[in-house]
């Protein structure tokens, strides 16, 4: 039975085809591409963004009225474990610009659908999230990003970090504090055009290893941001941002149990061609083992993420679940990746292989949508609810 089955069989036809077309895409050029400009240091090259968004995935959960798909959550996360297996930084990225696209056609105003979504469709206009700060992180409440109203719009002023692929992104979807009177210090949300206006700044965040992110510190100095490009009002932002959190953390997981599925098979396959001592690699009971233990973790983790997007799927908010999937798939793939390396030897670290790509991007996992101390304090508060003490009645 294939590994993604139990996804697959929830898939209607439509679907499945867009998975199979994702499929297609990632093998041969894309791939090879993906591993050569992580061998060269370099960004995954822009010309595959725009490969991606003509084949219309981009536009995979829009609305067909606006020339999208209306594919469901899970296809989505079927679609980025495709492309996952070749490369996590690549999937990350170009999905997250999906969810962009995403959002402009469910609940942009006409104003923003016109003015934003064909663009974005075709791969000419990206947006990325800009909630964390450099010195914030994940904390809202230390947000010091603000917005001023001026005539026709807001004035922002501030700066944002760790923006997925900050570097090239014609627009924002920005988080900043209101300084009006009649709403002092409440959050609110904004489709920011840059434009190459000198009102703002961007400076790479240099990862080694993980360059296709092409992460970014954006920072405004009173960049105007017209009245109609205002997305949520002050006060309502935050939680409007929060309330997909728990999708886009079993997203996450998703793609992490797909590249460590991938890691696997890779050792699996070079371990049992690569004779030593007489016999093949995997012939040696230790080393069989340690594979072994990979896969466990791996079915196991596999399992989690599927209960947790099935919930989602079925409209569902599993607070709790999200957060112990993504949480769990992670610290496996980066440990399982990292043990898939050590098995394969000393080849396993070099750019033969694929191995050290998938773990120097993997880890990066770690820091999106909540880092594992968030994630565990979320899990401890809801103990009492998510496991209550069976109670047994009388007869």
């Amino acid at each position: 039975m294939d590994f993604y089955h139990q996804f697959d069989t929830l898939l209607s036809a439509e679907e499945r085809a867009h998975v199979a077309r994702a499929r297609q895409f990632c093998t041969g050029a894309f791939s090879e591409g993906v591993l050569a400009a992580h061998t060269s240091g370099k960004a995954l090259p822009e010309k595959w963004i725009a490969a991606w968004a003509a084949t219309g995935m981009l536009g995979l959960q829009a609305k067909r009225a606006h020339g999208g798909h209306e594919a469901s959550y899970l296809c989505k996360i079927r679609v980025a474990q495709e492309m996952a297996r070749h490369g996590f930084a690549a999937a990350f990225c170009l999905n997250h610009h999906q969810g962009g696209v995403t959002r402009i056609s469910q609940t942009g105003t006409p104003t923003q659908i016109e003015r934003f979504l064909a663009p974005a469709l075709r791969g000419e206009l990206l947006f990325t999230i800009a909630m964390s700060e450099p010195g914030g992180g994940s904390d809202a409440s230390a947000m010091t990003t603000t917005a001023k109203p001026v005539e026709d719009g807001w004035n922002l002023k501030g700066a944002k970090a760790w923006l997925t692929d900050g570097l090239i992104v014609g627009g924002l979807i920005v988080l900043a504090k209101v300084t009006d009177s009649s709403n002092p210090g409440e959050i609110a949300s904004f489709y920011v055009p840059l434009d190459h206006a000198e009102s703002v700044r961007r400076n790479e965040i240099l990862v080694p290893g993980a360059r296709s992110f092409r992460l970014a510190e954006i920072a405004f100095d009173d960049h105007f941001v017209p009245g109609w490009c205002l997305i949520a009002l002050p006060g309502a932002a935050l939680k409007a941002s929060m309330s997909s959190v728990n999708a886009a953390r079993v997203h996450v997981a998703a793609m992490c149990i797909a590249t460590l599925q991938a890691a696997l098979s890779e050792a699996v396959a070079y371990c049992g061609n690569r004779n030593a001592f007489g016999k093949a690699l995997t012939g040696h009971q230790g080393l069989r083992w340690e594979l072994a233990e990979v896969s466990v973790r791996l079915e196991a983790a596999n399992a989690l993420v599927f209960r947790a997007a099935e919930q989602i799927q079925q409209g569902t908010n599993p607070v709790s679940l999200a957060a112990q999937a993504k949480k769990f798939a992670v610290d496996t793939a980066i440990w399982g990746i990292d043990q898939c390396i050590r098995i394969v030897g000393a080849t396993g670290a070099s750019a033969t292989h694929r191995l050290n790509m998938h773990l120097a991007e993997v880890r990066m996992a770690a820091y999106a949508d909540g880092t594992n101390e968030m994630l565990l304090d979320r899990i401890g508060r809801g103990l009492s609810s998510d496991y209550p003490t069976p109670t047994t009645e009388r007869a």
